[in-house]
């Protein structure tokens, strides 16, 4: 038998399920981030995810930023 397919939130694979974020940064910036990324095994979209959770919290907000590549 197999896995129940989630039926609530959004889905990578819908259209207009997420939206993208064009984010321009200097170069040492961006060094750091990959470092950091590397140093945790994640990828960008997965720091940026985290980012923008804490920055939702830190005002007071619900966490509602998903990973649509860990889907």
């Amino acid at each position: 038998m197999g896995r129940k397919p989630k039926t609530t939130g959004p889905r990578a694979r819908d259209p207009g399920a997420f939206k993208s974020v064009l984010v321009r940064i200097n170069a040492d910036g961006w060094r750091a981030l990959k470092m950091l990324a590397i140093e945790n095994d994640a990828t960008l979209n997965a720091l940026a995810v985290e980012a923008f959770n804490d920055l939702l919290k830190k005002h007071g907000k619900r966490q509602l930023v998903e990973n649509p590549l860990l889907d």
